[in-house]
């Protein structure tokens, strides 16, 4: 797990990180909060030590913006987009290795595996994601709950318990769907996705950023990973500057 205060990979048994000496949160107490606020509305809870900055967002006494975002799996297609995108820069890598195997039978011979072998696999990804996708959707009965959170220093993705054992299936559906386009990349990412609860993004590390305003979205790219961070309509410019505000002054942003 990543500690919340400096960004650093720590053991999950970890107390206290042994980079910069700050109490780690346990999953369940993180999890015992997460339940607490998906059963009682914000207008009627009572939180000790804790500023109401929106009607969804709370501010900690140490600092930090928490919130619970419920995103409508069939009205934001932004898992689905980014999932594909992954599968499709993978599947790449199977079709270079049969152009170069073919090149000993002519130029125009190895485009031409190319284009059926990209035309195969991107047939079969799309099928089998489109089903796999419209599954999630009906399991979690086409919404997914994620606790979001965030300080100057960075900000915390983190899926409720419930929802991660539903998730685990999902990666382990991926890597199915991986192997059986003999695609080996989206196998080990299906399965290293199913054995992630939260991910953790340090703003210092961020390299770039891409916003979608119509989609409430953020994406918050490091150099090997991307986090997607979530809020309603009306807290999203929020979370935006403040984002904005704590990242490198000089990294691309792309806003959409």
């Amino acid at each position: 797990m990543y500690c919340e205060s400096c960004g650093k990979n720590i053991p999950d048994e970890s107390r206290f990180c042994e980079y910069c000496g700050s109490k780690v949160i346990t999953e369940s107490e993180i999890y015992s909060k997460a339940a607490e606020l998906s059963d009682v509305k914000v207008e009627e809870m009572v939180m000790e030590e804790e500023i109401m900055i929106s009607k969804n967002i709370t501010k900690s006494a140490a600092g930090s913006y928490n919130w619970m975002y419920e995103f409508s799996l069939w009205k934001n297609p932004a898992i689905l987009i980014t999932s594909y995108k992954v599968l499709l820069i993978s599947s790449l890598f199977p079709a270079l290795l049969m152009f170069f195997l073919a090149l000993e039978d002519g130029i125009i011979n190895s485009f031409q595996v190319l284009l059926s072998v990209l035309g195969i696999v991107v047939a079969a990804l799309t099928v089998l994601l489109a089903i796999a996708y419209v599954v999630l959707g009906f399991s979690y009965g086409g919404k997914y709950y994620v606790l979001f959170k965030m300080d100057d220093k960075g900000v915390n993705h983190i899926q409720l318990d419930k929802q991660y054992k539903k998730a685990q299936a999902l990666g382990f559906l991926t890597a199915l769907i991986g192997v059986s386009s003999g695609n080996i990349s989206a196998a080990g990412a299906g399965l290293l996705g199913a054995s992630r609860k939260n991910l953790y993004t340090n703003f210092k590390k961020v390299k770039y950023i891409k916003i979608y305003n119509k989609r409430n979205t953020i994406y918050l790219n490091e150099s090997l990973i991307k986090n997607q961070i979530y809020a309603t309509k009306e807290d999203f410019q929020f979370v935006k500057q403040f984002i904005l505000e704590n990242c490198p002054k000089k990294i691309k942003i792309v806003e959409k």
